[in-house]
């Protein structure tokens, strides 16, 4: 009976060590992700992935921090408040970050007004340039664009306001260009291009940053990215050829630290979904999947993300086998730890009884019983003997001896009672 109740102790203390492990395995990721500004397309699309993550149940959740933008998502990424943050690089990048993912690419161009007769960035001196208020950050790449071309911001004049002050002033002429960073999907671009006022003979025009390639030299946190014909529509279709421009991109990155499985497997369901995100919220179309050639570039791409990408995605086992098998080695060290402590308590909490020492023992009581000289001396052997045929009956039930072993046992249990027997008749 001891043994079928040991067998199944061990048994209960494999199934513990199994759930453990598979809780441990199976458990979803929780990443927390920092994202800002409150209403702006990253935090929707980040709403719209959370929620797709935990809808398919997959082994990855997110869990967002948000922010006042991605400045503020840099600072909480870099005090590693946050495993993941969207951040625009030419505000922030923090040191530790690795790039998963291009959550967009915003062009940086200007349209003019028909007939300005801007051609390039120095004719922008003394003409009046309108400019979203609500980006502060556009202040800072407007500048780096003007001193690349040794403009200074003082020699034109600025009109910072609202999508709808912007748009009244291209309406009412009051603009000689307007200073665009944004997706080709943006507002304020199509309202520019629709509202300046006609002029027979004349387009609106757009004036990229041609020397985008030399300004991304000295600031490498800006790209490069393509205006493609036809991009704001029209007949004939405006711009009438592709432009290379200079670009702000907004990434999705994570700490270096992060495993790779990890990163690799939120890669893999990041554009998976990317599908049924864009049908909740169409910004999920400008996701784009980084090139394994940027692998050295320097702002770097997250091994992970690179695994993906050259279909080198670890499977389960590969992932885990080391765990597997550490487990099923661990799971047979507590079951023999757990069978010794369950062979103590049975034998009420002492070392596991040497059955062969108590046998000598026993053989030994008999000679001290043969040779004793005294009634104490007699007493005190019965004593000892007591304790050893204490331990040899709980050995037989216990540890269940082979049958040879207990015909030994029973043998010098019954000369040793003999040999009492004679010896307190002596004693009178």
């Amino acid at each position: 009976m001891h043994k079928t109740l040991k067998i199944i102790a061990a048994g209960l203390v494999g199934l513990a060590v199994a759930a453990f492990l598979a809780y441990f395995l199976f458990m979803p990721k929780i990443l927390t992700i920092a994202v800002g500004p409150i209403g702006g397309p990253e935090l929707r699309v980040t709403v719209a992935l959370l929620q797709a993550l935990k809808r398919e149940n997959a082994n990855i959740r997110l869990r967002l921090i948000p922010t006042e933008g991605t400045a503020a998502s840099a600072k909480m990424f870099e005090s590693k408040k946050a495993d993941l943050a969207i951040v625009r690089t030419d505000i922030a990048l923090p040191e530790q970050a690795a790039t998963v993912a291009f959550m967009r690419r915003d062009w940086v161009y200007f349209i003019t007004r028909p007939g300005s007769k801007i051609d390039k960035i120095s004719d922008l001196r003394g003409k009046i340039v309108g400019a979203l208020s609500m980006r502060p950050a556009n202040d800072i790449v407007l500048d780096r664009i003007l001193s690349h071309y040794n403009v200074r911001a003082s020699e034109l004049d600025v009109m910072r306001g609202s999508l709808s002050e912007i748009s009244q002033a291209v309406h009412d002429g009051k603009l000689d260009a307007v200073f665009v960073v944004a997706p080709a999907s943006d507002r304020m671009a199509r309202a520019a291009f629709q509202g300046f006022p006609k002029v027979e003979g004349k387009e609106v025009g757009i004036l990229p940053i041609a020397e985008a390639d030399a300004i991304i030299e000295q600031y490498p946190a800006f790209d490069t990215v393509e205006i493609v014909r036809g991009a704001f529509g029209g007949d004939p279709p405006r711009p009438d050829e592709e432009i290379t421009t200079l670009g702000v991109v907004y990434r999705l990155v994570a700490q270096r630290t992060l495993d790779e499985g990890t990163i690799s497997e939120l890669t893999r369901l990041l554009f998976t979904l990317r599908l049924s995100l864009a049908a909740e919220t169409p910004a999920a179309n400008d996701i784009e999947l980084p090139s394994a050639e940027d692998r050295g570039a320097k702002l770097p791409i997250h091994p992970g993300t690179i695994a993906y990408v050259e279909g080198e995605t670890k499977t389960f086992f590969e992932r885990y086998g080391d765990w597997i098998y550490l487990g099923i080695m661990g799971a047979s060290i507590v079951g023999s730890i757990w069978a010794a402590i369950w062979a103590r308590v049975s034998n009420g909490g002492r070392p596991p009884i040497d059955v062969d020492k108590e046998l000598r023992d026993l053989v030994d009581l008999i000679q001290a019983t043969r040779s004793a000289q005294t009634r104490a001396e007699f007493d005190e052997i019965c004593r000892r003997a007591d304790a050893v045929h204490s331990d040899l009956v709980q050995a037989m039930v216990i540890n269940e001896p082979d049958a040879d072993r207990i015909a030994t046992i029973r043998f010098l249990l019954d000369e040793f009672k003999q040999m009492q027997t004679e010896r307190r008749m002596s004693f009178g």
